[in-house]
């Protein structure tokens, strides 16, 4: 599975909000160019989190002013040093973009007239390859009523698989559980890794993002990481595995994700990568034979 991370600060909303005007600043006579880029960039961060958190509040209209704004900030950084942080504020410009995108589609899709139809999947699983049922037209009959689910068991199944590296094979067991219980957390995670597991990235973050909550469980943020990463949207996966490494400094699988981040992004920097595995191995994480054949370790 693909994974990822770098870390970024992430500060209060309510601060946020009270520092995200547009970048104004006044530089001292002989700073550098890049010295005052930095700076810049520090502005457009605080833009950029506060923008996050007022769209998972729910404020769009807000939200999309803020990403704006953070993007013309990281554009005045570009234009002073065009080469700062390796590249990596062309990738928050675009996630900017990608954010307001987003936004947009959802306000277009809330102004639509609600579809009338049975809902016959759970939600944020998309449909495909027969795994949802057909709605039956009002008044058919069933020619038999199914067998009750053993929740427990169809989800141990499920979870063998997964671990097996057999995603295919999981998905008959918790379909039957997701047909028995729409909102089971824990068949709906599994579905998502199953997801990652088969590359279909985007299916498994509509998945994903129908998991996530305040309390931002772990599991889900790593999920979430892999999942962006193989999508493409970086960093949406290192806010992600940011998350994670604050609730959790020591948790080794989101060191391994920072290690796969940094490989993805900069492939011909290696050293920062390899940091990170070493740490998730003093953690005591199992190696990986793959990931160190890609950071040029020797066996």
């Amino acid at each position: 599975m693909k994974t990822t991370s770098i870390t970024i600060r992430t500060l209060a909303a309510a601060s946020l909000l009270l520092a995200a005007g547009t970048a104004q600043a006044v530089w001292p006579f002989n700073e550098s160019s890049t010295a005052k880029a930095e700076k810049i960039v520090s502005e457009g961060n605080t833009q950029l989190q506060a923008a996050d958190e007022v769209w998972r509040a729910g404020n769009m209209p807000k939200a999309v002013e803020l990403y704006q704004a953070a993007a013309e900030t990281y554009r005045q950084a570009e234009k002073l040093s065009p080469n700062l942080q390796n590249g990596l504020i062309k990738f928050r410009i675009s996630y900017c973009a990608s954010q307001v995108e987003q936004i947009q589609s959802v306000a277009r899709e809330k102004a639509r007239p609600e579809a009338r139809v049975a809902i016959t999947h759970p939600p944020g699983l998309v449909r495909g390859g027969g795994e949802t049922a057909a709605a039956q037209p009002e008044g058919a009959s069933s020619a038999a009523a199914p067998d009750p689910v053993d929740v427990r068991r169809e989800l141990a199944i499920a979870q063998r698989m997964v671990a097996s590296d057999q995603p295919a094979d999981a998905v008959p067991s918790l379909v039957k559980v997701l047909r028995a219980d729409p909102a089971n957390r824990r068949a709906i995670l599994l579905m998502a890794t199953v997801r990652v597991q088969q590359g279909r990235y985007d299916d498994a973050i509509v998945t994903i993002e129908g998991l996530r909550d305040v309390d931002e469980d772990e599991a889900v943020l790593l999920l979430a990481s892999g999942a962006y990463c193989g999508a493409g949207r970086y960093f949406d996966a290192l806010l992600a595995l940011d998350k994670v490494m604050k609730k959790n400094p020591e948790l080794p699988q989101a060191h391994v994700n920072m290690a796969c981040l940094l490989l993805e992004m900069t492939p011909e920097k290696r050293g920062d990568a390899e940091a990170y595995y070493q740490h998730a191995l003093k953690l005591g994480i199992p190696r990986d034979a793959a990931l160190e054949k890609r950071l040029g370790m020797k066996p």
